[in-house]
């Protein structure tokens, strides 16, 4: 059995359930609580934009996840 570990913590997720337990966006796994505080990041900067569009709502999710990477923490 293969572990699947979050690409942002390093931790090991446990009982990996995909949309429930972790994320898988593009070439990133992300666990469910990584992702949660990515997208309370995002939210205001969601909130306050017009006009929303799904393009540049992906750009600042990737370009928020590759800085959560690189750091390895959110």
């Amino acid at each position: 059995m293969k572990t699947l570990y979050c690409d942002v913590c390093k931790k090991p997720i446990d009982k990996p359930i995909s949309e429930w337990t972790y994320y898988h966006v593009r070439e990133y796994d992300i666990c469910d609580p990584c992702k949660e505080k990515i997208d309370a990041k995002l939210r205001p900067s969601v909130r306050g934009h017009f006009p929303y569009t799904a393009k540049w709502y992906e750009e600042q999710l990737m370009a928020e996840i590759k800085k959560c990477v690189a750091k390895g923490k959110v």
